[in-house]
């Protein structure tokens, strides 16, 4: 039997990541410590201004728990975020209180999968993981547990359940129960990328590999990282038995300046998508870019985002997406991704009616080139 030694918690204040989301919760990772930590100084110079000259003995121990993070040294360590795939989707058939219990449930097999495999979890952010091995070799043993047990719980429509998995070899600071640093912030770059039931790699993951080891897994792209000059390699780990493996080489990543836009017009307004910034929503919902009307729509339907220097389309929904393509046929995704090129119609949850009533029209612009 395996033994969790518990997740790791924060007594630094009192806001802490919740280990389960409602189904329209969602917390932007590489905000949350920044949150966390402006929370902290707050709170601290509030009790600072309240407390009477005389207490010079909690003033130095203050100062001194400032600066406590700034003297500890960074380690290497391999920073691992698992993300369970099509939650929103989950909430939604199965409703709050079933899915928080498929999910909360998904998520402690998660964690001892971490502790058995030497790792440790830092915390939950609703539907993900963010966890620390010693060792890239203990980190991908304990991905592929991970996914193991995602693959044997039963979701909505009889469908197994999929994680996103991302990590990355670097320099970390670890204070008071949390991590940050470069490797956090490449690690959660990384899990955006993966599809379901993928686990990806960086290429300073991959040189930690002995030999032996590199026989299941391939280079399937490269990105760019801030503050770098050379493109980071991306690798796939094949964890599943049987499948075979075909070597990709990595393309070059094309800029943002060569993606274009995506123009969208809609109830008489036309929205204009860049490739920078975060995935356009759409969506039933207020929180959404842009909220249609039509309740065969799900609360966040589907999003478009650039990626590699295409335009993507990728649904979350529960009825699913139509895209009618200029002059083709109906194209109807279910938890998948369309590459929008040309122009078309968009439909959300139900087959597009004549001339694009209650659709987005979508327009693809690619970008002017300079002589």
């Amino acid at each position: 039997m395996r033994a969790s030694n518990g997740a790791a918690t924060s007594s630094c204040c009192s806001i802490t990541a919740p280990t389960v989301p409602t189904s329209s919760w969602r917390v932007n990772r590489r905000c949350w410590s920044s949150m966390k930590a402006s929370c902290c100084a707050a709170t601290a110079n509030s009790a600072s201004a309240s407390r009477p000259p005389c207490a010079s003995a909690g003033s130095s121990s203050s100062s001194a728990a400032k600066l406590h993070m700034s003297e500890s040294p960074a380690r290497e360590l391999l920073v691992l975020f698992a993300d369970i795939s099509g939650s929103t989707a989950i909430y939604e058939q199965l409703g709050d209180a079933a899915a928080v219990e498929l999910i909360h449930g998904l998520l402690g097999r998660m964690e001892e999968e971490t502790y058995f495999h030497k790792g440790a979890v830092i915390k939950s952010i609703g539907d993900e993981l963010l966890c620390t091995f010693p060792d890239v070799i203990s980190a991908l043993a304990g991905a592929t547990a991970m996914q193991q047990q995602a693959a044997a719980v039963e979701g909505p429509g009889g469908r197994k359940l999929a994680l996103r998995i991302g990590m990355h070899y670097g320099p970390a600071l670890e204070d008071r129960g949390d991590v940050f640093g470069d490797a956090v912030n490449v690690a959660a770059r990384v899990v955006e990328l993966a599809r379901p039931r993928q686990i990806l790699i960086t290429d300073s993951c991959f040189d930690k590999i002995p030999l032996l080891g590199r026989g299941r897994i391939r280079a399937i792209d490269r990105m760019s990282v801030r503050g770098r000059s050379a493109e980071t390699t991306i690798l796939e780990v094949m964890w599943q038995r049987g499948r075979s493996i075909t070597t990709v080489v990595p393309p070059i990543q094309r800029t943002s300046e060569d993606a274009g836009s995506v123009v969208l017009h809609y109830g008489g307004r036309t929205f204009t998508i860049s490739p920078q910034g975060n995935p356009f929503l759409i969506g039933r919902d207020a929180s959404c870019q842009l909220v249609v009307a039509t309740t065969m729509a799900s609360r966040q339907h589907a999003s478009i985002g650039s990626r590699r220097g295409k335009f993507i389309l990728a649904d979350s929904s529960t009825n699913g997406t139509f895209v009618v393509p200029e002059g083709g046929q109906p194209i109807h995704l279910r938890r998948e991704e369309f590459v929008l090129q040309g122009s078309g119609w968009i439909s959300f949850g139900e087959q597009p009616r004549a001339e694009g009533e209650g659709s987005v029209r979508y327009e693809f612009r690619p970008a002017v080139r300079k002589p």
